[in-house]
């Protein structure tokens, strides 16, 4: 369901619907993890297919989005949305090479998807401050580098599935992010997605020096 999403994501090509679907995908990607922990049916197949379809939702059709509001029309500017493909493709991959733990290393690619997403809303219902941005050549082309340096460093990422009486050095963290990401929506949903995003970043940052000092 999840590589679905995705791919009809690309099919519609309409940042709204598309943006709906990508989210969608990500939903089934995370039952699909709780499923496969509580049935205790993980396998190496299971791992495999979920970052293949990761790769369709997270990487293929988020930067085919990107381009439909490219602030200038030519070729040129196809090249950032190859900087979100590779990086995904590459954070998937690297990924899949890393022992299990219970933290990321690198920004996961539903994150850096959940940030364009709310970048494709903001643009579809004419956010002021979202316009602004991926109007700006310069800015439209660090977007997608910045993502992707984020997406292979060595930031130590707090997950949000260690949310839990027995994690307490996780729970500040991943409640301020829950906290900010509500009362954004609340105060301009345009913004929840992007904002919090960066605000998981700054968290994650406190967190890889408190905790994985």
């Amino acid at each position: 369901m999840n590589l679905l999403c995705g791919f009809c994501a690309i099919l519609v090509a309409d940042l709204h619907i598309s943006t709906i679907l990508l989210l969608t995908g990500m939903f089934f990607d995370v039952i699909d993890g709780i499923a496969a922990r509580i049935l205790k049916v993980q396998s190496q197949f299971g791992k495999e297919l979920d970052s293949l379809a990761d790769l369709v939702s997270f990487g293929v059709a988020p930067a085919y989005l990107y381009t439909l509001f490219s602030p200038v029309d030519h070729w040129v500017m196809y090249i950032p949305s190859f900087f979100i493909l590779i990086g995904s493709a590459l954070r998937l991959a690297i990924f899949n090479l890393r022992p299990s733990t219970d933290y990321f290393t690198g920004l996961p690619t539903p994150a850096s998807t959940f940030f364009l997403a709310g970048l494709f809303m903001g643009v579809k219902f004419d956010s002021e401050i979202m316009n602004t941005m991926v109007d700006n050549p310069s800015i439209y082309l660090a977007i997608p580098i910045i993502l992707m340096a984020l997406n292979l460093s060595k930031l130590k990422m707090f997950s949000f599935k260690q949310l839990g009486p027995k994690n307490i050095n996780y729970n500040i963290f991943i409640m301020v992010c829950l906290m900010t990401f509500a009362y954004l929506t609340f105060i301009d949903y345009k913004l929840a997605m992007p904002i919090g995003v960066i605000t998981y970043v700054i968290m994650s940052v406190i967190y890889s020096v408190k905790v994985h000092k």
